[in-house]
C-alpha cells in the first residue's frame, strides 16, 4: 500500500455510518473526502437493527464515493464497535524462511498466523492483531516489520482482540449482502488510541477513553496505547433528544434543535432566557437545564459504577484515578463537562484536539483513527504477494535497522 494511494475507511457507529477517503503523508493524515449517513440506529446490543437497510446504505455510500472519485476502491477498512471484547496478550517466535536469514514478508505472516491459531473459545472470533514490537536476535526492537534485516529468529509481541463470533459474522454477512469486499476490520477504541498516540507524543499510555455516541456510551480502558477492555451502556445523545421531546411534549426535530442550539447552560440563574416559544408553549433555559440534568445524572452514576469495578492491575487499583478522555458526537453538547463533573474522582476531562484540516470534530476521530491504523499496521499479505517473485537484496545494500522505527 503506497502512502499516497487513497484508501476508504468506514466507521459503523451507534447512530450513523461515517466514511473517510484519504492517505498519510509523512505520518500526517491527508483527507480527500468525508461522508456521513443520516441518523439511524445500527446496533442494539450485539444485533444489527435492520440488516437490509444497513446493506443498502453501505452500498449506496460506496457507489457515491466511487462516482465522486471516478475509480473503484480496492482497499476498504471497516471500524466496528468493540462489543463483548476479549483481549489476549502474548508473544511468538519463528525462524526465517530464507537460508541466509533475511526477513521476508512471509516470516511476518507466519508470526501473525501463530497468533491467529490461538484458541480462546468457540464463541469468540479474532478481529485484529495489534503488534507491540518485533525483536530480532534478542536485542534489536522495532514497531514495524523489519523486512530485509538479517537475523536467526524473530519475536513478535502483540495484543489480539476478539469479539463475540456471532456478532462479527453478522457484520461480515452485511458486507457479503452488499457485495462489498473488506480488507480488514478493526475496533473503534483501538483506532482512536492509535490516533491519539501519534498526534500527542506526551500522552499517558494508560487512560479511560469514553465515547458518548448517538445511541451508545462506550467506556474503554487503554493500556500501553492498546485497547484492553470495553463496557457499553445502551444510552446516547439521541435518548437525550427523546427525553427532551417527552418532557416538553415537542417534536423530535424541535427537541434536537433545543439540544444542539442551547444545551446545558449553567449561567441560567443569570441569563434564564426564552429558548422555545411555539403554539402557546414556552421553555426557558433553566427548564431545559433541569431536563438535561435529569437525563445525565443516572447515566453518570452508571458510568461511575462500571469504572469502579473495572479489573485493573496492581499499579492501578481504581480506574477512576486514570485520566479521562471524552470523545463522540454526544459529548459536543454545550455544558457537557459540567454534567460530567461527578465522573471519576475529581480529575478533569480531556477533549483531544487533532491537527487535521477538514476533520477535527470529535465525531471524526474514529475514521481518522482507522486511517492511522491502516497505515501503521499494514496488511502483510500484500507484501507477501509483492515480494514473492523478487530477488533478494544483498545485506550490504540494506538500510540500518533503526530506519524502521515508527515516526
Amino acid at each position: 500500500m503506497k502512502n499516497d494511494k487513497p484508501i476508504l475507511i468506514l466507521d459503523l457507529g451507534s447512530g450513523s455510518i461515517k466514511a473517510l477517503v484519504g492517505y498519510e503523508l509523512s505520518n500526517r493524515p491527508v483527507i480527500l473526502h468525508t461522508l456521513e449517513s443520516d441518523l439511524m440506529p445500527i446496533f442494539r446490543r450485539e444485533k444489527i437493527v435492520n440488516p437490509q437497510i444497513l446493506a443498502t446504505t453501505l452500498k449506496r455510500m460506496i457507489r457515491d464515493l466511487e462516482v465522486h472519485f471516478g475509480f473503484p476502491f480496492d482497499h476498504l477498512e471497516v471500524v466496528i464497535p468493540s462489543l463483548e471484547l476479549d483481549v489476549y496478550h502474548g508473544e511468538k517466535t519463528t525462524n526465517t524462511v530464507d537460508p541466509q536469514g533475511s526477513i521476508h514478508p512471509m516470516d511476518i505472516q507466519n508470526l501473525q498466523s501463530m497468533f491467529q491459531k490461538e484458541f480462546v473459545s468457540g464463541n469468540v472470533a479474532q478481529v485484529c492483531l495489534v503488534p507491540v514490537a518485533y525483536t530480532i536476535d534478542n536485542q534489536k526492537i522495532s514497531i514495524n516489520p523489519p523486512i530485509g534485516e538479517i537475523t536467526t529468529n524473530i519475536l513478535l509481541q502483540a495484543y489480539v482482540q476478539y469479539v463475540h463470533k456471532t456478532y462479527l459474522e453478522s457484520i461480515k454477512a452485511i458486507f457479503d449482502m452488499a457485495q462489498i469486499k473488506v480488507k480488514r476490520f478493526s475496533l473503534d477504541g483501538q483506532v482512536v488510541a492509535d490516533l491519539l498516540e501519534s498526534q500527542q507524543k506526551d500522552r499517558p499510555s494508560v487512560y479511560a477513553l469514553i465515547d458518548h455516541g448517538a445511541h451508545v456510551t462506550s467506556l474503554h480502558v487503554i493500556s500501553q496505547h492498546k485497547l484492553i477492555r470495553t463496557e457499553r451502556i445502551e444510552t446516547g445523545s439521541e435518548q437525550l433528544t427523546a427525553h427532551i421531546a417527552n418532557r416538553f411534549n415537542v417534536t423530535i426535530d424541535d427537541a434536537r434543535q433545543l439540544k444542539h442550539r442551547h444545551g446545558f447552560d449553567p449561567r441560567s440563574s443569570m441569563f434564564n432566557g426564552l429558548v422555545y416559544a411555539q403554539a402557546g408553549l414556552t421553555i426557558r433555559q433553566e427548564q431545559l437545564n433541569d431536563a438535561i440534568k435529569e437525563f445525565y445524572e443516572p447515566l453518570v452514576d452508571e458510568m461511575n459504577h462500571i469504572l469502579q469495578f473495572f479489573d485493573m492491575d496492581q499499579t492501578t487499583q481504581d480506574i477512576r484515578d486514570l485520566p479521562l478522555v471524552m470523545i463522540g458526537g454526544g459529548s459536543q453538547l454545550t455544558g457537557f463537562d459540567v454534567l460530567m463533573s461527578r465522573l471519576g474522582i475529581g480529575q478533569s476531562i480531556e477533549r483531544p484536539f487533532i491537527k487535521t484540516i477538514g476533520a477535527r470534530q470529535l465525531k471524526s476521530l474514529t475514521t481518522l483513527g482507522g486511517l492511522r491504523f491502516a497505515h501503521r499496521y499494514k496488511v502483510i499479505e500484500d507484501d507477501v504477494r509483492r515480494h514473492i517473485e523478487l530477488s533478494r537484496t544483498s545485506p550490504s545494500q540494506k538500510r540500518n535497522f533503526t530506519n524502521y522505527e515508527d515516526e
